[in-house]
């Protein structure tokens, strides 16, 4: 009875999405940092395989990280990474060394979560596409992303190319880019059998247990108040 009185409350509120996480190129990287201070973020360096990162003979760790952008908990952000490298057929080319990092910060810089793509001498060649994705937790409304090769040296570095991200946000299963009581009532349909839009029935299972039951329904109930 009190999670259907919470249930009844919940018409009047909300989660909206948060915009769309920047995206590094050529053409876009207002807001990037680069903790080389000698390379300008800039068209060319970029295009010149130039913004590199790896470790530095004197500890100096080369990371890219994005502006602060708003988010949500339970917000999914999925990111597809042009890694670029010149040496992969060298001598001194060590694959085990160039896994790509991304590092979920908080407010004040603090890594809350971090996910690496690792390599193998198989899989890797001059110009990669690595997919990266990273939950965003409860409570966390402002973040960056950084990015770094923790392992890397000189030998095997990786040049960024691009970092294109998307954003989904757990509970939306109408997609209509917030959490809200339509949510709660599209998965009520496909427990009672009044949805058959098989788009809606996949999000529907919210907690991924491949059924769609009350359990689903609490965790959207869950995300909008807060718990």
């Amino acid at each position: 009875m009190k999670r259907f009185l919470i249930i009844c409350a919940l018409s009047v509120l909300a989660l909206p999405l948060a915009a769309q996480v920047p995206q590094f190129s050529a053409d876009e990287f207002a807001g990037w940092t680069y903790s080389n201070p000698a390379i300008e973020l800039n068209t060319t360096t970029i295009l010149g395989n130039r913004i590199v990162l790896y470790t530095t003979s004197t500890g100096l760790a080369l990371t890219l990280t994005s502006p602060e952008f708003h988010c949500n908990g339970g917000q999914t952000i999925d990111m597809m990474v042009t890694w670029i490298t010149d040496q992969w057929e060298s001598t001194g080319f060590d694959a085990s060394k160039v896994g790509l990092t991304a590092a979920l910060l908080n407010a004040v810089g603090e890594a809350v979560d971090s996910v690496t793509f690792t390599f193998t001498p198989e899989s890797v060649g001059r110009t990669n596409k690595v997919p990266l994705s990273i939950k965003v937790p409860r409570g966390m409304t402002a973040a960056r992303l950084r990015f770094a090769s923790w392992k890397g040296d000189v030998n095997s570095n990786g040049a960024v190319r691009q970092i294109v991200m998307t954003s989904k946000l757990k509970g939306d299963v109408n997609l209509d880019k917030e959490i809200s009581i339509a949510d709660v009532n599209a998965i009520i349909g496909v427990i009672l059998k009044t949805e058959s839009d098989d788009g809606v029935i996949s999000r529907a299972d919210v907690n991924g247990d491949r059924e769609v039951s009350i359990a689903d329904l609490n965790e959207v109930v869950d995300i909008i108040i807060g718990k």
